[in-house]
């Protein structure tokens, strides 16, 4: 049996609501018949891309057509953080050819009445879908946080499609859209003992090689875990393996009072020791303190939560000649950071905040950057072989030791 349409999608496939629309049904509707979709669920909001590191030419003239189309969005519609931080692109060397297309696929954007927030941390700017919810959401990090932390439904949407979604309202129901999907299948007891910042997103990229694609259940985590550490724990896993939704019983919305593996049985069963944990800290690092040229922070973006903590471990410090400290964060967390006084203490120490940017879609054009280090398991795993760069993955604080004075 194939894809079964409402009176309402079929008039969208019909063109009564506009040129644009019509297109984007049809991709929709392509796509559902191909994974075997029953129906189409009705989506509350999207996050979609619009980056031009990932999207290309091909993305710019996708969606500058749908504009020119009229296409409008007709749910709320964020998007990821931009290929180059918009007010100082220049003073990072991009050219401006480059910074050009990403300012091309932002005029489209707002055409579209998409909310310009370019961010990968939607869920801290106002984009917060409810328990239960339908979105469709792109971007491995956001989509694990919305599906395991706030218990809204998304699959990873491809970058082309949610702007579909955005467009339409629709969203082929598949995988994580469906109750049977969203069990759990592996156990994954975590024995390290009391886990610190940094070994959160360690295990997550543990989890991401283990489970690969597959449900974990994370049995060990403390009750008052974050969800800042929760964000880096699922943007590691989402890295590493394709995990889009990870249960944490007594944390997560669907493993708070209920069995998360709907009275089925774990397919495997493993451990997490502390000796793992920092194992996968050395497996990704393949440069030395001593020679980190740059600092990157804030992967997924920087809450203003990790912001604060950040300007309290630089008060009183300065970057040292010739080194660099990247700080990646939402817009609004910036204008917040400026009202609290952290982005004096920050720009006085010499780091850098790039809102609304990030470095694993965009170009590295500063000359001499050999070394890295970040506290992302997410940068950790895309900026050695995005940027030919050596990489040290370490704490927040050991980072900013290893360039300051």
């Amino acid at each position: 049996m194939g894809l079964v349409l409402s009176e309402y999608e079929h008039s969208i496939l019909e063109g009564k609501k506009g040129e644009a629309a019509r297109l984007a049904m049809e991709v929709i509707v392509a796509l559902g018949n191909a994974f075997g979709a029953r129906e189409l669920v009705k989506v509350a909001s999207v996050q979609a891309m619009a980056h031009y590191g990932s999207l290309h030419d091909a993305g710019v003239d996708w969606l500058e057509r749908l504009a020119s189309l009229g296409g409008r969005c007709c749910v709320p519609c964020t998007q990821d953080p931009s290929s180059i931080p918009f007010h100082c692109w220049s003073d990072l060397g991009i050219p401006p050819e480059y910074a050009d297309k990403q300012m091309r696929l932002a005029k489209a954007v707002v055409a579209l009445g998409e909310i310009p927030s370019w961010t990968c941390t939607p869920y801290y700017v106002g984009n917060v879908p409810r328990f239960g919810q339908n979105v469709a959401w792109a971007e491995s990090s956001a989509v694990s946080f919305a599906n395991s932390v706030l218990g809204a439904r998304t699959e990873r949407v491809p970058a082309g499609l949610a702007v579909c979604a955005a467009l339409t309202g629709r969203i082929p129901r598949t995988g994580l859209y469906l109750d049977e999907n969203r069990a759990g299948s592996i156990l994954v007891k975590v024995e390290a003992g009391p886990l610190s910042g940094i070994d959160y997103p360690a295990l997550g990229y543990i989890l991401g090689t283990k489970a690969g694609t597959r449900i974990p259940v994370l049995d060990g985590i403390s009750a008052d875990v974050t969800n800042d550490d929760l964000k880096n724990l699922g943007a590691a896993a989402a890295t590493s393996g394709s995990v889009a939704l990870y249960h944490v019983p007594g944390v997560t919305p669907e493993a708070l009072t209920g069995d998360p593996f709907h009275g089925g049985r774990p397919s495997v069963e493993l451990s997490v020791t502390r000796r793992d944990i920092e194992a996968t800290k050395q497996t990704l690092t393949t440069g030395c303190l001593s020679d980190v040229d740059l600092v990157v922070l804030g992967c997924p973006h920087y809450s203003i939560w990790e912001l604060q903590r950040t300007a309290l471990l630089l008060a009183g410090r300065k970057v040292r000649l010739g080194r660099r400290i990247w700080i990646h964060t939402s817009a609004e967390a910036e204008q917040v950071a400026a009202r609290m006084g952290l982005l004096e203490i920050l720009r006085e120490a010499g780091a850098t905040v790039l809102a609304q940017n990030c470095l694993v879609i965009s170009p590295l054009c500063i000359k001499g950057v050999r070394t890295i280090a970040t506290d992302s398991g997410k940068a950790a795993g895309y900026l050695p072989c995005e940027h030919r760069v050596r990489l040290v993955f370490t704490s927040t604080e050991e980072c900013i030791a290893s360039v300051t004075e």
